[in-house]
């Protein structure tokens, strides 16, 4: 069962955050038609933005008179604040209309206005705002980089909300792949301390309910009841329906197998969404009964609720909750021997899956809709643009032969300046110089030596097929809730501490380090360069790690906290290259590394976790013991065993 599930609201802290121009302006004036209209009023004009702001939501329509009223007015009076907030305004009724085009086009001229004014603040809003159409567009990585930007201002004018928006924001399209996990928690978990210092409720809601619902994607139930029960109180202390986390939390029991607290927290959200009358909510709560139901062999229950789930699901066409449901129908009719129910159920269940497949492709193929509308507008502007360079190309060829025998005048001139010229050259060459050893050497310490001449020679790094490698991943038990307690300089100096040594471990043993992330450490055998002992080395590796860490829990040095580490390895196939254009990254990709990293959360402290496939390469030589399997997704099951070696024998 997957809890990743978008909700209606509290995923992002997107278009919502408005960056007003009245805190608290009067609007039963413009209800009642009493204000006449100025010419030179502009307190008529933020009135009228207000107005539109409030109806954003309740009434669209309404809110877009006015926003264009605003603009029209602010536009005569040039009134550029009005005008930036009216745009913005028609952005965010576009945008929840899920007019993605007319959004981005608004939003666009808006912070143009706010760029010309050199209003920070607003530039921080709208980025966030464009950001929000690319990421409901599909395209990560534009509303990454937009997203990046709206922190970058917000940090320059120090402001708290706008930070913690940021940082909530990123972490959402980080949430988007379970690969980017761990990056997501750590910008959620980011914002938290801004939100804090203002006292900022709905964004310490969202940070909460977003990092309990990962914790739970991630199989760490435990670690997820802190953060959604600090989500519960928000969501009340806002009189928002507080059957999000309550659902959550009941899933976080059902994972916990405490059946009487997840019956109890699922019961409650029933309860509370029946009486707000949030449909999404009820269907998933009527879904965890049942679920509960099941893992309590009461199958007639399970039915009950599972058929309770059903109706609402359908009623208010969610495609995912009505898959669900049919499949714990499926499971609780078998459960009964009910095999003719279980057969009928089950091909409901097909057809379900047809159905939610159909509205996911019917989507994708919105979003690439939208993406080449925006992409046709950016050509039609270069074309644009190219017709007026042509035109000033021209007046500048009929002048140029007006001003030949001018410039014949003023050779010996500009002779002298070429010769100043190839002096500045010469020095400015002997500054590059130095400075590509100096980049030569940083790029050594980002890339593989190959890697690294490969972009030199040919300015891009073509992607590699490895056929055998071994994985390896390393996380330090309870890190969150110890990071929690200890101060910024001991912790940073802690983490850096072991990575260094990982560093030399590695180094050691041929191993290629791929990247850290929070308290994981990933690095990988057999790349770049092939080895026939890539399985070995890792394992190797992976001995020094855990009794480096060992032995500094006995006798840990100043100021550093004895971490306890879980190691997991697993061989196969990847994929390897580079990413990204500021910065670059060399990263690995397949089912290779997500089920190493599996391997790591499934192993215990002080103990190496192997897959299967590292198993076969190592059992010949090296003692394990089979603990059983796991489950991955779609279904797969993975073999996992223990390395019981110690360092004495591979030595």
């Amino acid at each position: 069962m997957s809890f990743l599930i978008p909700r209606p609201y509290f995923l992002l802290l997107l278009i919502a955050l408005s960056y007003s121009v009245v805190g608290n302006a009067q609007l039963s004036d413009w209800e009642s038609g009493e204000i006449v209209i100025q010419e030179t009023d502009t307190n008529y004009i933020k009135k009228l933005i207000s107005k539109a702001e409030e109806l954003s939501f309740s009434n669209p329509d309404s809110s877009l008179i006015a926003s264009e009223k605003a603009l029209e007015l602010s536009e005569r009076l040039g009134y550029d604040l009005g005008k930036a907030q009216s745009l913005k305004n028609i952005g965010i009724v576009s945008y929840y209309r899920s007019e993605f085009f007319i959004a981005e086009q608004h939003f666009q001229q808006s912070l143009e206005v706010f760029q010309k004014s050199g209003d920070i603040l607003g530039i921080s809003n709208l980025q966030s705002n464009i950001g929000s159409v690319y990421l409901s567009m599909g395209d990560d990585p534009k509303a990454l980089d937009h997203f990046f930007e709206s922190l970058r201002n917000a940090e320059i004018v120090d402001d708290p909300m706008r930070i913690g928006t940021a940082y909530v924001n990123i972490g959402t399209v980080y949430k988007n792949d379970e690969l980017t996990y761990d990056p997501a928690i750590e910008y959620y978990q980011k914002s938290v301390p801004y939100f804090e210092e203002i006292n900022y409720s709905m964004g310490l809601a969202a940070a909460n309910v977003n990092l309990g619902e990962l914790y739970l994607e991630l199989e760490k139930p435990e670690s997820s009841l802190p953060y959604l029960n600090d989500a519960l109180d928000h969501f009340r202390e806002l009189g928002f329906d507080p059957a999000t986390p309550l659902n959550f939390i009941g899933a976080a029991y059902l994972k916990m197998e405490d059946f009487a607290n997840a019956e109890e927290f699922y019961k409650q959200a029933l309860a509370s969404s029946v009486e707000k009358s949030t449909k999404f909510e009820e269907a998933e709560a009527y879904l965890g009964l049942g679920n509960v139901a099941l893992q309590q062999q009461n199958p007639a229950l399970a039915v009950s609720s599972f058929i309770s789930g059903l109706e609402v699901a359908q009623n208010e066409g969610l495609l995912q909750q009505t898959r669900d449901a049919y499949l714990g129908l499926s499971e609780a009719y078998a459960l009964q021997n009910d095999y003719q129910n279980a057969y009928e159920t089950y091909q409901r269940l097909n057809a379900a899956e047809d159905s939610l497949r159909n509205n996911e492709h019917a989507t994708v193929l919105s979003q690439l809709r939208s993406i080449t509308h925006s992409r046709e507008r950016t050509y039609e502007n270069q074309k644009i643009q190219y017709e007026l360079e042509r035109s000033l190309e021209k007046e500048k060829e009929e002048q140029a032969r007006l001003l030949l025998f001018i410039g014949l005048g003023v050779f010996v001139l500009i002779s002298l300046g070429l010769l100043n010229r190839f002096m500045f050259i010469r020095k400015a060459r002997n500054r590059i110089a130095e400075e590509k050893d100096r980049s030569d050497e940083i790029l050594l310490n980002i890339l593989p030596e190959e890697t690294a001449d490969e972009l030199k020679k040919n300015g891009s790094i073509k992607a590699k097929q490895f056929n055998e490698i071994t994985v390896l991943f390393t996380d330090f038990k309870g890190f969150s809730l110890i990071a929690e307690q200890l101060s910024p300089e001991q912790l940073v100096e802690s983490v850096d501490y072991y990575f260094r040594y990982f560093d030399t471990i590695i180094e050691k043993y041929g191993l290629e380090k791929i990247k850290t992330i929070g308290d994981a450490y990933m690095c990988a055998a057999g790349i770049p360069r092939p080895s026939e002992t890539h399985a070995e080395d890792a394992l190797k590796a992976a001995i020094d790690m855990r009794d480096f860490v060992e032995k500094t829990k006995e006798n840990p040095p100043k100021n550093i906290y004895p971490f306890e580490v879980r190691v997991g390895l697993n061989s196969g196939p990847v994929v390897a290259g580079v990413v990204g254009t500021k910065k670059f990254a060399y990263d690995i990709w397949g089912s290779t590394v997500n089920f190493a990293a599996r391997m790591e959360s499934k192993s215990e402290p002080g103990r190496i976790n192997v897959s299967e496939s590292t198993y076969n390469l190592l059992k010949d030589k090296y003692d394990f013991t089979y603990r059983g399997e796991v489950e991955v997704k779609n279904g797969q099951l993975l073999k996992m065993y223990f390395a019981e070696v110690e360092y004495e024998q591979i030595a």
